[in-house]
């Protein structure tokens, strides 16, 4: 079954006059001084609300980047902002609370002149190649569209984790009072998706966690099966459950509806785990329903192939979703 196409970076030059000039920028191409300024790999400090989270010092992508700029150069230019006076105080100070006391923490600035807006892998493994400077695409942007172009530019590759992804939406809605809908426009994304993102964030500490570091067998849709189970302790056992017998979504959602307002929650987990799987055919295809529709959903099928299809939401944003996807389309 195919699945919708991606309308990500619809609003990219909604953002930012000309945005995607500087996404084509990025492209591999032979950069010069001629070409585009080359500026000190010290005079720039990573952007505080950067919304991918997680950069590991043992991340393979990091060390092949570096090795890849080392033989060949930065092919790829680092899109950067200006900063002016308080603003290279306050990006300072931010520089220290991002990094903390990691070992990862790039030696002070001596001036501090440039923000990545987008980048900042390249400009880490830069540092590790020992470049000095580095090519550059100059942008002005307000706060809100550098949140919004970094945010693009992590979804359009697929750089995010789920969490990194809903505390990124969540930050355009509270820091900059967006509307979900309007978070879902800018980023070219269906408004249910964003809900569904944002969602997330309900969940305990250690079940996001689990999301951050991409567990095997654990996904954002067996964890918004999780949401409703009320008790920490019990989301966290069946989450240990999802990953350790390695069940499907479907799965996943018998066990929460199970557990959820269970007196015993190792019994339920019991009698929830032990239900024989569906055929794989069946369940296939009720997963690519939930992944077309993007809301819960349950199929059953008898022997002679009648069954019943139910999509279940959980707000008025999912019921919309689902009307643009199933009924809008036909009236247009």
């Amino acid at each position: 079954m195919a699945k919708p196409k991606s309308g990500l970076g619809r609003g990219l030059d909604a953002l930012i006059s000309g945005a995607s000039d500087v996404m084509s920028a990025q492209q591999p191409a032979k950069i010069s001084a001629d070409t585009l300024p080359f500026v000190p790999i010290d005079s720039i400090i990573p952007n505080p609300r950067q919304p991918r989270r997680t950069f590991r010092d043992d991340d393979p992508l990091l060390f092949e980047l570096r090795d890849s700029i080392k033989e060949h150069g930065l092919i790829q230019p680092i899109v950067v902002t200006r900063l002016d006076g308080a603003d290279k105080m306050q990006s300072a100070q931010a520089e220290n609370d991002w990094f903390g006391s990691s070992s990862a923490a790039p030696a002070a600035p001596s001036v501090v002149q440039y923000q990545i807006i987008a980048g900042e892998r390249r400009w880490r493994a830069s540092k590790l190649a020992g470049l000095t400077k580095v090519p550059v695409v100059i942008k002005d942007v307000t706060p809100l569209e550098m949140l919004e172009l970094a945010l693009i530019e992590n979804i359009q590759r697929s750089d995010l984790n789920p969490i990194e992804e809903a505390l990124a939406y969540q930050a355009l809605v509270q820091e900059f009072g967006l509307t979900q809908e309007s978070v879902a426009k800018q980023v070219g994304k269906d408004r249910a998706t964003v809900t569904n993102a944002l969602r997330l964030l309900q969940l305990s500490p250690r079940v996001r966690e689990m999301l951050v570091n991409q567990v095997d067998n654990f996904t954002a849709g067996h964890a918004r099966a999780l949401i409703n189970i009320t008790s920490e302790e019990a989301q966290i056992q069946a989450m240990e459950q999802i990953i350790a017998l390695r069940l499907n979504v479907r799965q996943a959602e018998e066990l929460a509806a199970r557990i959820k307002g269970a007196e015993d929650v190792e019994a339920a987990i019991e009698q929830a785990t032990s239900i024989p799987p569906r055929s794989p055919e069946l369940a296939s295809l009720e997963e690519h329903f939930r992944e077309a529709l993007m809301v819960k959903v349950d199929l059953k099928c008898n022997a002679k192939g009648k069954g019943k299809l139910v999509l279940h939401f959980n707000n008025q944003d999912e019921l919309d979703g689902l009307y643009d996807r199933l009924v809008k389309p036909q009236e247009d």
